[in-house]
């Protein structure tokens, strides 16, 4: 019966979708009073038409331009729905050539009586903001926003540049029908990738177009003693345009659930590198055809070579390190600490130096080539064996086929002894191959001066630890009071100093406070909060009233108290994207608890022992009774960074009995 249902809905959205006129301002009555998204009531905000065209256009003394023309529609439902009233465009820009963002209109309809009222955004409501070096953001947020609303907007961006930005087909939201038409002409070649798990879709076919080329010609009267007169010369080249419709219905939202390194890299679509161009009377130009092609350009465009092998600027600074280090490890850590004290990083990602390596060391700022080249070119002076790594950061998501564009970040990595270590000194916190969760994103390209190269594997593979003791004894007032004591290894250390290193000691004591059930904290201390190269050490004495039950003569308790994982962060049904833990990690907690006198252990959880098919984790469980003492033992540990999403059922389940045998309860009873 369910299935029929479904099937109806369905037949009545799609008979909706065609009735419906989707021209700009063409909103109706029916999508304003709409309450709810049929096949999901549960949705905020849902994308009711989006279109898009992207065209190459002939302009003269310009060339080729790329235009992309945009038109969505999307129904706020509630006010949980109310970010998607704001909306944000990236363009691209090098030096004086940019993109531009043109003919933007945008309408907010709200329903009052029985009058549609539309209220336009106003141009002092559009800002920009550069993001960084390269990239720069138009934002507006709708006027009148209201519950039921609909929002709809439409501009174009013309591009002097071939990048083709993705064509998206899925968002958080489901989307009830979405159009795009690609019109790429014959000249221009780009390598083509769909991904994600939602079909949609497409055809293609050929069409014939001319454009007109003007240029000044002179023209000549042999018999003629007077100069030569101009003219305007007009010629009609004709070309071949290959045109591809995509077409879809009621997509559904792709869900972001705990675990996800960005979700973008799996939303469905089809992404486009440019790859050839094939111009008339001309050799064929490869801009990104294979692995070894785009670490050439990249290598000889990006100025590698120049600026790995200037040293001049730093050499009196690098001997310092060189005397106090004999052995390469030690020069290794030294250099890296040395080019963290003197260059701090802007914020800006990129291959292509900001400042370049000379200068960013004599201002002490750049961006992250500025650094990391200066890191490279200091490890090769000192004479060991370095070379760029080039990756694309986890917001940037993953480069599958060969790309230029697809790398956006560049890290240090030394051979040494059959083995690669990776640096980062934009990271304060950073070691020798403990890198910023930032880089940790599959794969990196290793770029070598004898042109070769190979893939880099950017996971981790050191544990990274947290272990945490606690001591606990219960008060006659109804209350505990407790020490714990927790250790923070590698990723996890890093990510703790990141956190709280630089904070004053309330607000650390304050976030401590809710991370741990808003447990009462005094005596706090950080150990090791700046010595990288040692375990960080968090230690703190607490009270509670809230980690008990009182109930008649017996008390009840979670054996983990606050560290008690009481939520599973898997709920999906189906999730088609894998489960990214950043690092193999293990978290071990031991608490040993006084029984109170008076008071005799009445029950105790049952020991548990599990694990994950092919090694990929344990979880074991465990309470002895001695001495006058409950010693509970509890040790997660997962083995691999990425976990494969068809397993998504066995994780699951996994950590569904981990946190009911964490929600199960020890009870004591009065004698």
């Amino acid at each position: 019966m369910k299935k029929i249902l479904i099937a109806m809905v369905l037949t009545l959205m799609a008979n909706e979708i065609i009735a419906q006129d989707y021209k700009y301002g063409k909103v109706s009555k029916d999508e304003l009073l709409e309450k709810f998204y049929p096949l999901d009531s549960s949705v905020n905000a849902a994308v009711l038409y989006n279109n898009r065209k992207t065209y190459f256009e002939y302009q003269a003394n310009e060339g080729f331009m790329v235009i992309t023309e945009i038109h969505e529609r999307i129904k706020i439902y509630n006010k949980e729905g109310f970010d998607w009233a704001t909306k944000k465009i990236d363009y691209y820009h090098v030096l004086t050539t940019r993109e531009k963002i043109i003919n933007l209109k945008a309408t907010t309809y709200t329903f009052d009586g029985n009058k549609i009222v539309e209220t336009d955004l106003g141009k002092k409501e559009v800002f920009d903001q550069e993001t960084n070096k390269f990239w720069s953001q138009q934002k507006f947020t709708m006027p009148n926003i209201k519950e039921g609303c609909v929002l709809e907007w439409s501009y174009k961006i013309v591009s002097p540049f071939k990048r083709i930005d993705d064509l998206q087909f899925q968002y958080e939201i489901p989307i009830k029908k979405i159009e795009a038409k690609m019109e790429i002409p014959e000249y221009f070649v780009y390598n083509k990738r769909f991904k994600g798990y939602y079909p949609v879709a497409s055809k293609e076919e050929k069409k014939n177009s001319t454009i007109s080329v003007f240029e000044r010609v002179r023209e000549v009267d042999s018999r003629s003693k007077t100069i030569p007169s101009s003219i305007i010369k007009e010629t009609k080249v004709n070309y071949f345009t290959k045109v591809e419709y995509y077409d879809a219905t009621n997509v559904p939202a792709i869900i972001e659930e705990a675990y996800v390194n960005n979700l973008d890299n799996y939303k469905t679509a089809m992404q486009y590198e440019y790859s050839e161009l094939h111009w008339p009377h001309e050799p064929i130009k490869f801009y990104a055809t294979s692995w070894e092609n785009v670490v050439k350009t990249i290598y000889d465009e990006y100025d590698f070579s120049s600026e790995i092998y200037k040293s001049n600027h730093f050499s009196e600074d690098l001997n310092l390190v060189l005397v106090a280090s004999p052995s390469d490890s030690q020069k290794i850590a030294g250099i890296l600490e040395l080019v963290k004290s003197k260059i701090k990083w802007n914020d800006y990602n990129g291959l292509s130096k900001f400042n370049g390596t000379k200068k960013a060391y004599k201002e002490g700022v750049g961006n992250v080539a500025d650094i990391n080249l200066n890191l490279v070119s200091m490890l090769n002076t000192a004479g060991l064996k370095a070379s760029p790594v080039i990756l694309s950061t986890r917001s940037n998501g993953i480069p599958i086929f060969p790309t230029i564009d697809g790398f956006n970040y560049v890290i240090a990595a030394v051979e040494i002894e059959n083995d690669l270590i990776l640096l980062d000194a934009t990271e304060e916190y950073s070691a020798p191959n403990v890198l910023p969760s930032r880089d940790l994103n599959w794969q990196g390209r290793i770029v070598r001066e004898n042109g070769s190269s190979a893939w880099v594997n950017l996971i981790p593979t050191k544990l990274s630890e947290t272990n945490s003791s606690m001591s606990i004894v219960f008060n006659d007032a109804g209350t505990i009071e407790g020490v714990k004591r927790t250790q923070y290894t590698n990723l996890n250390a890093l990510n703790y100093r990141d956190n709280y290193a630089k904070l004053k000691e309330d607000d650390v004591i304050l976030k401590v406070e809710e991370e741990n059930g808003k447990v009462e904290i005094s005596d706090f201390k950080i150990t090791n909060k700046s010595e990288i190269y040692k375990p960080i050490i968090e230690m703190f004495k607490f009270s509670s009233e809230d980690l008990l039950d009182k109930i008649g003569d017996k008390i009840y308790f979670k054996p983990l108290f606050f560290d008690a994982m009481t939520k599973n962060p898997f709920k999906l049904k189906k999730r088609d994207y894998p489960i990214d833990f950043g690092a193999p990690f293990i978290k071990d907690n031991k608490v040993g608890i006084k029984i109170p006198a008076g008071y005799v252990v009445e029950s105790v959880p049952e020991n548990l022992a599990i694990g994950l098919r092919e090694n990929y984790g344990v979880y074991k469980f465990s309470i002895k009774i001695e001495a006058g003492m409950i010693n509970v033992y509890s040790m997660l540990q997962i083995n691999t960074a990425i976990f494969p999403s068809a397993n998504y059922d066995e994780i699951k389940d996994f950590y569904k009995m981990i946190v009911n045998k964490n929600l199960e309860q020890i009870v004591l009873k009065k004698v």
